[in-house]
């Protein structure tokens, strides 16, 4: 690079203080300064000559960095965190209003509980500022961290945990109970990573990619969480087709989702089948002819929809006892008994527009990786709440719901929860200043030689390109 223009960049980013978007900004800046040099080249000018008038014509460098300093900033999405805290109030008032329609014995509404919820909040703030691109350019040490962390608590759990509702045992940290299920939520952002950082590698690479999965699932099979296990199975699968469909590995296409497609149908028939997965197909039915009677828990749910009125209260018919209800596993079940549809359609009108939202905002990231990660979240957020509201209705599947999202009755969840949120206000706040390098396929994709017309032609290969995260 030519000393004047070093210079003149130099003093442009000094006036910016974001650090990190000084790359594509000087990058940006060098072209356009470029470009004119040789326009005035072209027209006859010498090369000194020509750099000073384009440089001049870029104007005064701290006015040109002062501006741009307006415009190469982290973008706060304020309706994000609003909606954050709208979640927050809600589960708070949920939470007072339940324990004064419960009993004594049950507890809904605790200092420990606000504790919680506060760190949660610190959590997402601590994941907000974290740069979301370490995802890549560090994701085989954070999977690896991330496996040693399910281990050690599984090891540890099994050997000095307690047991939460049956066979998932927890630990206690600071007399508060960690338990492991809610980790799970956290691969899809961490498959992403790895997709990202094994992009231009072959089949191989893209197999290890899709394994990656086995061990922290094979650590919640054993913790009988699989309704987790089968909903996160299924968004790293969509994460792992949208990368072969997007060139990120290279193989042919066709041949690499035949490749995915194929096994994970034989895999699903088999594991369905295992007497140790509880929770059989046969299970998974429209159960609107479901007998009452024949399952308790399904037919008041049932009977709930049925008799939930507009405003106020609802009717459960023959069931008198409500306390079933007093659960935040069954959150939207109550509030449609005891507020009526009108709450219940509100209350689901915010959580889709905030879902809607975030996709939109997801389509629009320049970077592949922002695209990718915002993805990544908002896909398993919007499962999870599908999941939880079929659940609730009692007439599509069997009673072994999920926790609602940032309206779970376990903090490790409602942790979880808030740190998938902090790294997509993170996604949002810097991804459009993402720059991107560029890396090789591990092999060619064009024949190395072709026979035409009685003549050979010999190909030097050229490697294909494409992009690849690079950290500001």
């Amino acid at each position: 690079m030519h000393t004047n223009i070093k210079s003149y960049l130099d003093i442009v980013c000094e006036q910016i203080r974001y650090e990190k978007a000084h790359t594509i900004i000087k990058k940006e800046l060098e072209e356009h300064i470029t470009d004119q040099t040789d326009a005035f080249i072209a027209k006859g000018m010498e090369q000194e000559t020509a750099i000073k008038k384009a440089i001049t014509e870029m104007g005064d460098p701290i006015l040109v960095g002062t501006e741009l300093d307006r415009v190469y900033r982290p973008k706060l999405k304020w309706e994000f965190i609003l909606f954050v805290f709208l979640f927050l109030f809600a589960n708070i008032a949920v939470r007072f209003i339940m324990q004064k329609n419960s009993p004594s014995y049950m507890h809904f509404f605790t200092m420990d509980n606000i504790i919680i919820l506060l760190m949660s909040v610190a959590v997402m703030a601590i994941f907000y500022y974290i740069d979301f691109t370490i995802l890549a350019n560090h994701s085989k040490m954070i999977y690896g961290i991330y496996v040693a962390v399910m281990l050690l608590l599984y090891g540890y759990s099994m050997l000095f945990g307690y047991t939460f509702n049956g066979s998932n045992h927890g630990i206690f940290f600071l007399n508060y109970g960690i338990i492991i299920p809610p980790l799970i939520y956290i691969f899809p952002v961490i498959l992403v990573g790895l997709l990202y950082d094994c992009r231009g590698k072959s089949y191989g690479t893209m197999i290890l990619c899709g394994c990656s999965f086995l061990i922290p699932a094979l650590i919640e099979f054993d913790k009988g969480h699989n309704i987790a296990i089968l909903l996160v199975a299924i968004i790293s699968l969509i994460l792992l087709l949208m990368s072969i469909c997007k060139g990120w590995f290279s193989v042919n296409k066709i041949y690499a989702l035949l490749l995915v497609i194929m096994p994970t149908i034989l895999f699903l028939i088999i594991i369905c089948h295992l007497p140790q997965f509880d929770y059989k197909l046969s299970e998974l039915h429209f159960a609107i002819t479901e007998p009452m009677g024949g399952d308790y828990v399904r037919t008041i749910l049932q009977a709930n929809v049925k008799g939930a009125v507009l405003f106020g209260k609802g009717n459960l018919g023959n069931f008198d006892n409500i306390f079933f209800l007093l659960n935040l596993d069954y959150l939207l079940a109550y509030v449609l008994h005891f507020y009526g549809w009108a709450i219940f359609l509100l209350f689901f009108a915010i959580y889709f527009f905030f879902i809607c939202r975030g996709f939109l905002l997801a389509y629009k990231q320049k970077s592949q990786l922002g695209f990718m990660t915002a993805n990544a979240i908002l896909i398993t957020i919007s499962l999870i709440s599908i999941w939880n509201i079929a659940c609730n209705s009692g007439f599509f599947i069997y009673v072994n719901q999920l926790e609602m999202p940032f309206f779970p009755s376990s903090g490790s969840s409602n942790i979880m929860f808030f740190m998938l949120m902090g790294i997509l206000l993170s996604v949002f706040r810097t991804g459009d200043m993402v720059t991107e390098n560029i890396i090789k396929y591990d092999y060619f994709k064009q024949n190395f030689v072709n026979i035409s017309e009685n003549t050979i032609h010999i190909s030097i290969p050229i490697p294909f390109k494409k992009n690849h995260i690079k950290q500001k």
